[in-house]
């Protein structure tokens, strides 16, 4: 949010609460008031980007406003494309994140990065929560051509992205560019928020 929209959001606001004060509403009328504007104009557009826009160009310049954080670093390094960038993001988020769940996701994405596969197979056994634990499952298991099992893990997943990013990376593993040109567009058209931007550059590592 700019030094603009932060200005016309202070300017309703004073209104709003000047004309509740003259109207001798009662203070924790007023501040609850206020309190709902805020969350109006600034917590839930902002939520709205994060997690269901559609829209990459929004997408994108909220990621660059936030990119000091690790986790919208790292989707600045996917879309630039370089390998260091996207190593030190990741371990960037690791060193900010320790809950178990976070530790666990980011070392398997980090393993498959650094393609170091067996690494990989430990931490997504460790992942607790669906659907990522059966994504990532899947997606070692295809990494080690073994496209039956990963096919087997889908069942657990029941996110339309994941599925079609699984079968985008299976069509890639196996040479056939046509289905994965398909299967990755699925993919992005499906997912939202932060998350379909980095389904658009991520395509390109799988």
């Amino acid at each position: 949010m700019n030094f603009f929209q932060l200005s016309v959001i202070f300017v309703l606001g004073t209104i709003l609460s000047s004309f509740l004060f003259s109207l001798h509403f009662p203070l924790w009328v007023i501040i609850s008031t206020m309190f709902i504007f805020v969350l109006a104009f600034v917590f839930v557009p902002q939520q709205y980007t994060v997690y269901r826009s559609n829209n990459l160009k929004s997408i994108e310049k909220y990621i660059r406003a936030n990119q000091k954080k690790p986790i919208f670093a790292y989707a600045l390094a996917l879309a630039n494309g370089d390998p260091s960038d996207i190593e030190e993001s990741l371990r960037a988020i690791l060193a900010k994140h320790k809950n178990p769940y976070m530790q666990n996701v980011y070392k398997t994405i980090l393993a498959l990065h650094l393609k170091k596969i067996d690494a990989a197979t430990i931490y997504a056994q460790r992942i607790e929560n669906e659907p990522l634990k059966s994504y990532y499952a899947a997606y070692v298991a295809a990494k080690q051509g073994n496209f039956e099992e990963a096919v087997r893990h889908e069942e657990n997943i029941g996110v339309d992205w994941m599925i079609h990013d699984l079968h985008a990376l299976y069509a890639r593993e196996q040479g056939n560019h046509e289905e994965f040109n398909i299967e990755s567009k699925k993919a992005i058209a499906q997912s939202r928020g932060v998350q379909k931007f980095i389904v658009l550059h991520s395509v390109n590592h799988l």
